[in-house]
């Protein structure tokens, strides 16, 4: 008797849930059949107060991003070395963070040693110029000489009345004017092998003088070397504080002694995957945002895309499967204001892959959702119901990719229950 009266207790409570939950039930179904009249007398109160308004599409311009990261960095960062075929560090010239402007002196290396050899070849260089004076003094002096000796002529005899004393007198003469030319012809001879002498040592002086002044320019130019100027404009960092005066580098070492970052405009870098690239080329537009710079954004356009990948290795799960290697492809950007942004800063590129113009109306337009939209149009002065394909979404407009025209005319903002057939007059 316990037993049969415990069972039929236990069935009871099990009705009264169940009852109590079709009750619930019941409830909230009516309640939200009640908010739905409520809305849909709304509306139609709306639809009988609030004239329809009639709008013409219009055309926008539709854009399809693709977004991708990348890094702000300097656009270009000189590396100095340390040189150890030129011996010691003399000077450093610069600090960290100084900014230097182009062909500004960093550092230089020690130089007594061609310094002195430049002394010398600048000394020789001046006794060869003084030969070259003297020899073209000697040589000038040498061609009057000569000048001179073939200018002289033999004088005149005195006239002899006597026959006898005529012919003996005409012998002397002549053998005087023999004698004489004979000696003048020695004397412009022994002046004319000067002379060449003289031309032989001046041409050997000329080439001293060319000698030594290339010399001279050459350990000029290598003076100049042993001070390091930047190349470039921008700010010094990366100072290597193990490299001062007094150091040298041990043969064939790279050793950086400082790095210039340029102040040229920065840049971003990144990396892109195959499908990426394979939509991203340079000269596209792009709009950067930053999340260490709140609602701010910057415009750009993409600078390279690197035709060469690099390869990245991903790791194993499990010992059963291969390692794959993906493919990057570097880009660099360009942006036309880094005000806000720094060197390091992450940022989140959105590429404007396409642009094209299409038919919009406005979102409110719009009616349905999913593959159900529908606007209402004027058709022959009544209101009809268009159904219609929607594509993307730009600001408060909404593309039209089928089911009106371009002279179509449409309600801006229909209520949920519009009066299809609803007579319009223009």
């Amino acid at each position: 008797m316990e037993t049969a009266k415990r069972i039929g207790i236990e069935n009871e409570q099990v009705r009264t849930s169940r009852q109590k939950k079709w009750i619930l039930l019941g409830i909230l179904i009516l309640l939200f059949i009640s908010v739905m009249l409520s809305i849909a007398v709304i509306e139609v109160k709306k639809s009988k107060s609030k004239p329809l308004v009639l709008i013409n599409q219009t055309e926008k311009n539709f854009t399809k991003t693709k977004t991708v990261s990348g890094r702000v960095v300097q656009s270009h960062a000189e590396t100095i070395y340390v040189n150890a075929t030129k011996g010691s560090i003399q000077e450093i010239f610069v600090k960290e963070g100084e900014t230097v402007t182009k062909g500004q002196k960093l550092f230089s290396y020690e130089g007594s040693t061609v310094a002195a050899e430049l002394g010398q070849a600048e000394v020789n260089k001046k006794l060869a110029e003084t030969s070259v004076t003297q020899m073209k003094e000697q040589i000038t002096s040498l061609e009057q000489d000569i000048r001179e000796a073939e200018s002289t002529t033999t004088p005149d005899t005195p006239d002899t009345p006597d026959i006898t004393d005529a012919v003996d007198s005409v012998d002397s003469v002549d053998s005087v004017d023999s004698a004489n030319i004979a000696t003048k012809a020695i004397t412009i001879q022994s002046l004319q092998a000067e002379l060449n002498k003289s031309k032989a040592e001046l041409r050997t002086a000329e080439l001293n003088v060319e000698k030594n002044t290339l010399q001279a320019e050459k350990l000029k130019a290598e003076l100049e070397t042993l001070t390091v100027i930047s190349n470039t404009a921008g700010v010094i960092s990366n100072l290597n504080q193990n490299v001062g005066q007094g150091f040298r580098a041990k043969e064939n070492q790279q050793l950086a002694i400082m790095q210039i970052a340029s102040n040229d405009p920065f840049q971003i870098e990144g990396k892109l995957t195959e499908a990426e690239k394979a939509k991203i080329s340079s000269g596209q537009s792009i709009t950067v945002t930053s999340k260490v710079v709140a609602n701010k954004k910057w415009k750009g356009k993409i600078a390279e895309v690197s035709n060469y990948p690099t390869y990245k290795t991903t790791a194993k799960k499990d010992k059963d499967t291969q390692q794959e290697t993906i493919p990057y492809y570097s880009f660099k950007a360009s942006i036309d204001s880094q005000k806000g942004l720094y060197p390091g800063y992450n940022t989140t590129l959105d590429v404007i892959v396409q642009s094209k113009q299409l038919l919009a109306v406005p979102e409110t337009s719009i009616m349905g959702f999913g593959k159900s939209t529908y606007v209402y149009v004027q058709k022959k002065g009544k209101i009809q119901k268009q159904k219609v394909e929607t594509g993307q979404n730009e600001g408060k407009w909404v593309a039209i990719l089928k089911g009106l025209k371009e002279e179509d005319k449409l309600v801006e903002n229909p209520s949920w229950i519009v009066r299809i057939g609803t007579l319009l007059f223009d």
